[in-house]
């Protein structure tokens, strides 16, 4: 997958959930934690939904080996529009914890810092 396609495709997805209250938290705690390994063209809405996409499908195979998210170019506004689903059905109507977010930001901000 092209990096100019991907931007693309999360561009929209982040326009599209600006309608909902929630996201704006999302974005501010991206803003506040920001993975400088992702590079300046990494917005807070992309960083986002990366890391909420590694999160939604993060699996372990049977070696206990971490599964991550696959970006091919197969399908892959079709992932990110499952993704953005996804995100609404969790967060539709619950508010979110500030704190509680701010520290899982953090949390994966160091984390990817590491790699």
């Amino acid at each position: 997958m092209s990096k100019k396609n991907l931007i693309k495709f999360l561009d929209k997805a982040d326009n599209d959930l600006d309608a909902f209250p929630f996201w704006a938290a999302f974005k501010k705690a991206c803003s506040e934690n920001p993975i400088k390994e992702l590079g300046n063209n990494f917005t807070p809405g992309r960083q986002a939904l990366l890391i909420l996409w590694e999160a939604n499908v993060q699996t372990k195979n049977k070696k206990g080996e971490i599964k991550s998210i696959n970006l091919d170019d197969k399908n892959i506004d079709e992932k990110i529009d499952q993704l953005k689903s996804d995100i609404i059905g969790h967060f539709f109507e619950e508010t979110l914890d500030e704190k509680a977010l701010k520290r899982f930001f953090k949390m994966v901000t160091n984390k990817v810092s590491e790699i």
